[in-house]
């Protein structure tokens, strides 16, 4: 039987399935995600679900067939773990920030890791060598800065990023010669000094430190980044899956 993976996000609403550790196929839940996950439970013969949301948790019972539903675990801080969980307001953390560290747990078995997610927010987190999740730090996302320029200046245009922008396919320049131009510079260079200041930090207190990438623009920082890095994609469904092994339902 497989797994169900449901990443309910800020902007998307994706889903992932699992067999035995492996992802069998992704897909963003747009249209009708009820018809979208039935022909998904059907196809993959799916056993049980798992579910990570951030904000406010959908109408179950109009995406999901009755005989997923009833094999729906709600990822939480009370759910049980494969790590530790070491932070002030655990019912405050993000747990999609978690599952993406328990993911990159599976790939690197030993020593300490640091997870960038970078989606519409970015997102680095820390977990020790002892598997105890330690807490991180909030950064808006690219996307957001580029809004943020517009929707709080009386002047400034909203840029829109070419798809080369967006890969990281060349450097931004540090000197804008243009609005525009000033304005790539700006978000897309700040990004990664902001980021790459973070791993010179951890990597100072831990040497043996390993970075992995991960979200909607890890191509983009996997590009950028001067530090040996390993970007996943699926970091936060593998994270998921495990996480639901520990709690079948």
């Amino acid at each position: 039987m497989s797994n169900l993976i449901l990443d309910i996000g800020n902007t998307r609403m994706k889903a992932a399935i699992m067999d035995g550790g492996e992802v069998l196929e992704v897909c963003i839940l747009d249209g009708d995600a009820r018809a979208k996950i039935a022909e998904l439970t059907e196809r993959y013969a799916v056993g049980q679900a798992i579910a990570s949301v951030v904000g406010r948790e959908p109408e179950w019972d109009k995406i999901l067939p009755v005989e997923v539903r009833n094999h729906l675990h709600r990822l939480s801080y009370r759910s049980l773990l494969p790590i530790s969980i070491d932070y002030e307001t655990p019912e405050t953390l993000g747990m999609d920030r978690v599952a993406a560290v328990v993911g990159a747990r599976q790939l690197c078995s030993e020593g300490p890791l640091v997870v960038v997610d970078a989606g519409s927010c970015i997102t680095v987190d820390f977990l020790d060598a002892k598997d105890c999740y330690r807490g991180g730090a909030i950064l808006p996302g690219i996307a957001m800065r580029l809004r943020a320029l517009k929707e709080f200046t009386a002047a400034l245009p909203l840029v829109e990023l070419s798809d080369s922008e967006w890969r990281g396919d060349c450097t931004s320049p540090l000197l804008g010669r243009s609005t525009r131009a000033s304005i790539v510079s700006g978000v897309l260079n700040a990004s990664v000094f902001e980021i790459q200041g973070f791993i010179e930090a951890y990597k100072k207190e831990n040497p043996s430190v390993k970075l992995f990438l991960t979200g909607g623009n890890a191509e983009f920082f996997a590009k950028q980044l001067f530090f040996p890095n390993f970007a996943n994609s699926s970091l936060m469904y593998i994270g998921l899956n495990k996480i639901l092994e520990m709690n079948n339902v």
